[in-house]
């Protein structure tokens, strides 16, 4: 089983969650399967960057990658600024979300501890790393870095 932060945690040091708040969006969620950060946007307890910030500080930095449908968590135009076209192009690598001192980049295979480490370098914050499918790859990248 999953042993990371919850989002409700991550979000509740972020801003004022109360434990009435978390009970109600954690019934909605049974309810509607939304996501908690979807909920507690919807009804106005939060701001996107608050969800960001606390879904960065929830994915694992680890050799396994989480995979994340690019459909449904969207990139943040203004975290792809960050990567130069030409190193998204070589690492087959975009940068999705930011915070002030990390970036979750998604890729669509696992990347070498080289490329990690040059992308870490490239856009100077700690960088997590999370995986797309090709496709969503291939599509983000055309949308992003389109000559």
């Amino acid at each position: 089983m999953n042993n990371r932060p919850r989002m409700g945690e991550l979000l509740g040091e972020i801003v004022p969650l109360s434990g009435h708040d978390v009970e109600e969006i954690l019934s909605e969620q049974h309810t509607t399967n939304r996501r908690f950060g979807e909920i507690a946007l919807s009804w106005g307890l939060c701001q996107p960057e608050h969800v960001w910030s606390a879904w960065c500080r929830q994915v694992e930095d680890v050799s396994r990658s989480e995979t994340v449908d690019l459909d449904r968590v969207g990139i943040d135009a203004q975290a792809v600024t960050l990567l130069p076209a030409e190193s998204a192009h070589v690492f087959r690598a975009i940068p999705i979300r930011t915070s002030d001192a990390e970036v979750v980049v998604a890729s669509d295979a696992p990347l070498s501890e080289r490329a990690r480490e040059e992308i870490g370098r490239l856009l100077k914050k700690h960088v997590k790393f999370v995986i797309a499918t090709k496709q969503q790859i291939d599509a983000a990248i055309e949308v992003y870095y389109a000559s």
